[in-house]
């Protein structure tokens, strides 16, 4: 291992305005958007780490979420500014995990983010390029990563059919991670006012595993039934193969996953 360039910074913060496009019917940013601040500022980061897009495509590889921890404390409304800060916190392997932090503009945490990014070759999870150990790392190092287990989907459970649809694709031709929030968010919602009641209830946090992307066109099938504390949800295709595995649950919003 070579030791990180302490000249290299090791976390990267930007602002973002909520645009009206980005809110819900309630006033407040959607999940998909909240992840999308933090894709971006996950590329400006890996930009000035001396990693912009060009690198990754000259070497055929790209970082894909593998899995992710949403902890929503507040609200964030349309029009409010907030300051977005992101950190490499630990390797595994394939793996890269960082922490995000959104805050108002008073300075108080709105949501904390954690994502396990896998290294990707378009066919499967290959090993961190040796590049990569020149980028500093803020945070405990080694971590467990993130899963999500789930029961059989029971009888009469809330389903959507649902289909990506051209905004809701990105560059790499599937749905965009932040997408499936929404989606979460929409299954427990549909299933009544209890579902309802968890989807707002704040503080509330996420945990999604992805399994398979989401392609265009794809025939998928989003279900959540209540299960513990909180929600379950799976987004599988017509076949019943997991693409999303799912929890939704109120929480205390402030542990990360170890």
């Amino acid at each position: 291992m070579r030791p990180a360039d302490p000249s290299l910074p090791p976390r990267h913060v930007a602002e973002y305005r909520v645009r009206f496009d980005e809110a819900t019917p309630a006033g407040h940013l959607r999940g998909s958007a909240l992840l999308g601040y933090v894709q971006d500022v996950a590329w400006r980061h890996s930009e000035a780490l001396g990693f912009p897009r060009p690198w990754y495509r000259e070497r055929g590889v790209a970082w894909l979420v593998r899995a992710v921890e949403v902890r929503v404390l507040a609200p964030v409304a349309d029009g409010d500014v907030v300051t977005v800060t992101t950190r490499l916190t630990g390797y595994r392997k394939v793996l890269a995990r960082r922490e995000t932090e959104v805050l108002d503009a008073a300075g108080v945490l709105r949501a904390g983010i954690t994502i396990d990014w896998a290294m990707t070759d378009g066919r499967s999870a290959i090993r961190i390029p040796a590049e990569f150990e020149r980028a500093p790392v803020d945070g405990p190092g080694p971590f467990a990563p993130i899963r999500v287990d789930l029961p059989p989907t029971p009888p009469g459970a809330a389903a959507l059919r649902l289909s990506p649809r051209l905004r809701e694709l990105d560059p790499m031709n599937h749905a965009n991670n932040g997408v499936y929030l929404d989606w979460l968010d929409e299954a427990v919602a549909a299933a009544g006012a209890a579902g309802v009641a968890v989807a707002t209830a704040l503080p509330r946090t996420y945990r999604m595993e992805y399994a398979r992307p989401a392609e265009p066109g794809a025939a998928l099938v989003s279900t959540a039934w209540p299960d513990g504390p909180g929600w379950a949800y799976r987004l599988a295709d017509e076949a019943g193969t997991d693409l999303l595995r799912g929890r939704l649950a109120p929480s205390a919003g402030t542990e990360s996953p170890a």
